[in-house]
């Protein structure tokens, strides 16, 4: 995004980067600090859920609308003391946030009220000089994604400055690997010329990105430098823990690469590791609830009122609601959203009594009313996981599915092969097998380094990993309920086979011994996965033990059905596994519905009743029970279909 390449445009661009966040006045105290802060929270929040509020010209939640009146009210009231030394500035923020409380209060549309806001928030961040940062680490898949969208024409896939469009461009593009340059810009003056631009340059701002994504992108390009070298040699996670203790997400959303080498601790080469650490950082992917963050905020808010700071108590309830439950709403709303109002209701109970400011003890009554609350709610997003035998018996039962039916197709080939006389066959088959059977295993290990790489939006990725293998269960159960008559799966294996056979298609019988294994290796993989991440950390072991006894079984079943190939119940066992089929697709599907539910990106519409079986994929919202009815039917009138089609061939 920055334009120049030549050493005197490069130091003219230097100097726009440095001086940009400079443009603005000195930052006020560190209380100050905290309510500025607080009102760009504010307004970005107003601007986000204004839209749950009012809906062409009508209020559609009076609890949210509530809020839009207090807020901007706070707004008003926490805006005029930080503004002081600017009068200047004063005069026409407090305008324009005056004129945001009477749109507010005619109904406005929502357009207007996303749009004031925002030239409030970035008319009070030029007066103050406040640095924003990002409210949670940035995810860097998502920034390399916008990159790739909006950065790659000019300044090229690697950040060398040489996209398609750079011929064309003067000043050219900046190298993002240019070393000089970059470590003198800090994400935070990324930020600003993302969403300014640069005035006289083909670097436009980018205005219809939100803030998570500038942030997302800002720190992205940060990282382009060190990648290289992180591929190269990993950075010990003694390393990496300590540059987290040693740098907050601020400090590193705010600093250079030089400022921060100047603060790390340790001897240069040390230094150059955390610092790659923390430009390089990819969060917990579980990182903790921000629901114990709104109990420790209510504590010091009773603290704070009860030692006589009214304005700070106010401030602390305020952010117990904004930083601590907030974040968490779309979870608590497809968990149970009369819940979340009793939360909000209580919470704004909260900050009315303070406002007011009641007796202590009254305001000490709503904090306890309100930690209660929390509380519940954290209890509701503690989402119960597999249980260890459960786990331990769908692992075992899907890994078994999949390895006998690997087994008998192998079986019927080199027994067909060896009636046949072909013996140099038998080497291509077993080649076949044995080479997917590797990837297999190769494709556990990538799978599992994909999802702990996979960053943040946890919820997200479990639904769609839990919804792609429902689809994959729901067709490898019709498919093995229909070939579970022996006349059946034999006919369609050796027609199959007889054919290579006959005309010794060795790469052919290869192939084919290849993707039956591998097949059901790709299938046992992704339902693995699946379990696993339903299962909690602690009963993970059950997966590992699950797999180990159905490897056990099949030995046995294998030298069993060498022996006694009559006497294996091949029907029985498809059988059985089509019901463990059938009840993992369930459970996974109920359970991936309810993670994208509390992710925002499906609606929850809640059962007058809260029943739950969470274990069971189980959840009372109209969603997830209508899919797994939906799914039910679909599976029974599939396998009605098919004893009749059975009865038909048989007769």
């Amino acid at each position: 995004m920055f334009k120049s390449n030549k050493v005197s445009l490069l130091k003219h661009l230097l100097l726009i980067l440095i001086l940009l966040p400079l443009f603005c006045r000195q930052a006020l105290a560190d209380n100050g600090k905290d309510n500025t802060q607080m009102i760009i929270h504010l307004l970005d929040y107003i601007a986000r859920d204004y839209a749950a509020a009012v809906e062409k010209g009508e209020v559609i939640n009076t609890g949210e609308y509530g809020e839009m009146l207090e807020f901007s009210a706070t707004v008003y009231e926490i805006a005029q003391p930080i503004l002081e030394k600017y009068p200047q500035e004063k005069k026409s923020v407090l305008s324009q946030v005056q004129q945001l409380r009477t749109l507010i209060d005619q109904k406005a549309d929502q357009s207007k009220i996303a749009t004031l806001a925002g030239n409030i928030k970035a008319e009070i961040i030029q007066a103050t000089g406040y640095q924003i940062a990002p409210l949670k680490w940035p995810d860097l898949s998502r920034g390399k994604i916008l990159y790739a969208e909006y950065c790659t024409p000019c300044h090229g896939i690697k950040g060398n400055g040489q996209g398609e469009l750079a011929g064309g461009l003067s000043p050219a593009p900046t190298s993002f690997l240019n070393d000089t340059l970059m470590k003198q810009v800090s994400p935070f003056q990324s930020f600003n010329t993302i969403r300014l631009g640069i005035e006289g340059t083909a670097m436009r701002g980018f205005e219809k990105l939100d803030d998570e994504e500038v942030w997302d992108l800002a720190f992205y390009i940060q990282s382009l430098r060190y990648k290289a070298a992180a591929e190269e040699l990993a950075i010990p996670e003694e390393i990496a823990e300590k540059a987290l203790a040693e740098a907050g997400l601020a400090e590193v959303a705010t600093l250079s690469d030089q400022k921060l080498f100047r603060q790390l601790e340790g001897d240069p080469k040390e230094v150059l590791k955390k610092l790659e650490s923390l430009r390089l950082h990819i969060p917990d992917q579980n990182p903790p609830n921000s629901l114990h963050l709104a109990r420790q905020l209510l504590g010091e808010s009773l603290q704070a009122y009860q030692n006589g700071s009214r304005p700070l108590a106010r401030q602390k309830a305020l952010a117990a609601y904004l930083e601590g439950i907030e974040p968490v709403e779309a979870q608590l709303q497809a968990n149970n959203s009369a819940f979340v109002s009793k939360l909000e209701q209580q919470m704004f109970q909260l900050r009315n009594a303070i406002e007011n400011n009641e007796p202590a003890n009254v305001v000490e009554e709503d904090v306890k009313a309100s930690l209660a609350l929390v509380s519940e709610a954290i209890s509701l997003l503690e989402d119960t996981k597999l249980t260890f035998w459960l786990s331990f018996i769908l692992s075992a039962s899907i890994l078994l599915r999949e390895g006998i039916e690997a087994f008998l197709i192998i079986a019927v080939m080199l027994t067909i092969i060896q009636a046949a006389g072909i013996k140099k066959a038998l080497p291509w088959v077993h080649g076949g097998w044995i080479t997917a059977v590797l990837l297999g295993f190769a494709g556990w290990y990538l799978s599992d380094l994909l999802l702990k790489l996979s960053g943040q939006d946890r919820e997200v990725l479990e639904g769609v990993v839990a919804l792609f293998a429902v689809v994959v269960l729901l067709y490898v159960g019709f498919w093995l309920h229909s070939n579970s008559h022996a006349k059946q799966w034999k006919v369609f294996i050796e027609k199959k086979v007889t054919k290579l056979v006959k005309t010794e298609n060795m790469l052919g019988l290869a192939a084919f011994s290849f993707m039956a294994v591998f097949r059901e290796a790709f299938e046992s993989v992704l339902f693995l996965q699946a379990i696993k991440l339903e299962t909690s950390p602690e009963n993970q072991s059950s997966i590992g033990l699950g797999v180990l006894a159905a490897f056990i079984i099949i030995a046995v079943l294998v030298v069993l059905f060498l022996k006694y190939a009559q006497k294996i119940p091949v029907r029985q066992l498809f059988r059985y596994s089509a019901w463990m089929v059938t009840l993992l697709a369930v459970i996974l599907l109920g359970k991936g519905i309810h993670s994208i539910q509390e992710s925002g990106l499906f609606s929850a519409t809640m059962f007058p009743f809260q029943f739950r079986v969470e274990w069971l994929g189980i959840y009372p919202t109209l969603e997830t029970m209508a899919g797994q009815a939906a799914l039910l039917a679909i599976i029974f009138s599939f396998w009605y279909m098919n004893g009749l089609k059975a009865k038909h061939v048989n007769g």
